[in-house]
C-alpha cells in the first residue's frame, strides 16, 4: 500500500475503475454497426508496433509489458516500475515510411505514456502540362510542378495501473485516448478522436509458471474521421467510422533451465475481422537473447491466408536496473515481406 492511501480509499478507487471499464464494454455491445464502407477505416492503426510483438504474430494483448503496451493493451502499462521508451522506423514494401515512438513513466498510482505513430508516402510527384485542353504528346509533355505527401498520424495518451493483486496474481486496467490526423494532397485532411480500454489478469502457476489473460476494447467510442472536403448539395459531410474491435489474448509463460530463461506461448483474436487469429512463441535466454516465431491467420473470400513472422531480440542490462534492447521482426505477407527493427530503453 502506498503511504497516505487508506485501504477503503483504494477499494473505492478500484470500484470506480471497474465501473468505467464496464460502461465501456457496454458501449461496445449496444453500439449499432457502422456502414460497410467503413470496415477498413483507420487501417494504418492495425500495422503493429515493436519488433517483439511483430515477430510473435502480433499476439501481444496478454504479454505486452513495456512502452508498446499503450498500443497492444493499455492495461499492460501498469506493470512498468521504471520509465521506458521505444522507437521504430521501417519502410513498408518500398513505399510507405512507418515511424513509431513512445515514452512511458510511472507517475503516482499509475503509469502514463505518450506515443506518436505515422505512416506516410512522401515526395509524391505532382505534374502539369503546358496545355491542359489537349492530350499529352511530344509537344505537350508533363513537367514536375511540386511534390506532395499522404500521411496518417496518431497521437496517443495512455494510462495503466494495478487495480488489485495478491500472492497468486494481479489485475491491471488501462485507458488510451488517441487523436488521429490525416493529410493528403491538395490541402485535403481529416481528424478524429477515439479511445481504447483494456484489462489484464496474471496468475502464478507454481514456482515457475504464469497464466496471463488480456482484453483490449479498441475504438469503443466508434472513432470518427471528419474530412474537410466540400460535399455536394444535400449530401452530408464526408466521414469515416472506425469499427470497434475486441482484442482478446491468452498466454502461458514458464521458466526453463538455469540462467533465468523463459518460454512463452501466446494467442490473440480480433473480432473486427471475423476473428482473425494471431499466434506467437518466444524463448528468452537468460534475459539477454530472445528467439521468436509467429503466425497471422486471416480469412479472405475464398481461403484462409497465413502469414509467417519471425525475429530475435538482444537485451543489454546494467547493474542499476537500466537496459537497452534491439528487436528485429520479419513479417510475411501476400504482397511482400517487410523487416522491422525497434530500439528500447528502460531507464
Amino acid at each position: 500500500m502506498r503511504p497516505g492511501r487508506h485501504p477503503r480509499e483504494q477499494r473505492a478507487s478500484r470500484l470506480r475503475l471497474w465501473a468505467a471499464v464496464s460502461l465501456c464494454a457496454w458501449a461496445v455491445v449496444i453500439a449499432p454497426d457502422a456502414a460497410a464502407e467503413d470496415a477498413f477505416a483507420g487501417e494504418f492503426l492495425t500495422l503493429g508496433v515493436g519488433g517483439r510483438g511483430l515477430a510473435m504474430g502480433s499476439a501481444q494483448a496478454a504479454i505486452a509489458s513495456d512502452a508498446t503496451a499503450a498500443y497492444w493493451n493499455p492495461a499492460g502499462l501498469g506493470q512498468l516500475s521504471r520509465p521506458d521508451a521505444m522507437f521504430m522506423h521501417a519502410t513498408l514494401h518500398g513505399l510507405d515510411s512507418y515511424d513509431y515512438v513512445n515514452y512511458a513513466k510511472p507517475i503516482g498510482d499509475g503509469v502514463w505514456s505518450a506515443s506518436w505513430l505515422r505512416v506516410g508516402v512522401d515526395d509524391i510527384p505532382v505534374t502539369t502540362v503546358p496545355d491542359r485542353s489537349v492530350p499529352v504528346s511530344s509537344t505537350n509533355r508533363p513537367t514536375l510542378r511540386s511534390t506532395a505527401s499522404f500521411a496518417q498520424n496518431a497521437a496517443v495518451l495512455g494510462w495503466g495501473t494495478r487495480a488489485a493483486g495478491g500472492d497468486r496474481g494481479d489485475l491491471f486496467v488501462g485507458l488510451a485516448g488517441k487523436f488521429l490526423f490525416v493529410t493528403a494532397p491538395q490541402s485535403t485532411n481529416a481528424f478524429g478522436f477515439g479511445a481504447d480500454v483494456g484489462a489484464l489478469g496474471t496468475w502464478r502457476l507454481g514456482d515457475s509458471g504464469q497464466l496471463r489473460v488480456g482484453a483490449n476494447l479498441q475504438d469503443f467510442t466508434r472513432t470518427k474521421l471528419f474530412w474537410n472536403t466540400v460535399p455536394a448539395a444535400g449530401v452530408p459531410s464526408q466521414r469515416d467510422i472506425i469499427l470497434p474491435n475486441v482484442k482478446v489474448g491468452l498466454a502461458l509463460a514458464h521458466d526453463v533451465g538455469p540462467g533465468d530463461s523463459t518460454v512463452t506461448l501466446t494467442a490473440d483474436t480480433d473480432t473486427k475481422y471475423d476473428f482473425e487469429m494471431h499466434y506467437g512463441a518466444e524463448w528468452d535466454l537468460a534475459r539477454t537473447l530472445a528467439v521468436r516465431v509467429g503466425m497471422l491467420e486471416r480469412k479472405s473470400d475464398a481461403d484462409t491466408l497465413r502469414d509467417v513472422t519471425a525475429g530475435a531480440g538482444f537485451r543489454l542490462g546494467f547493474t542499476g536496473g537500466q537496459s537497452f534492447t534491439v528487436d528485429y521482426a520479419f513479417v510475411g505477407g501476400d504482397i511482400g515481406a517487410s523487416h522491422r527493427v525497434s530500439l528500447g530503453l528502460r531507464m
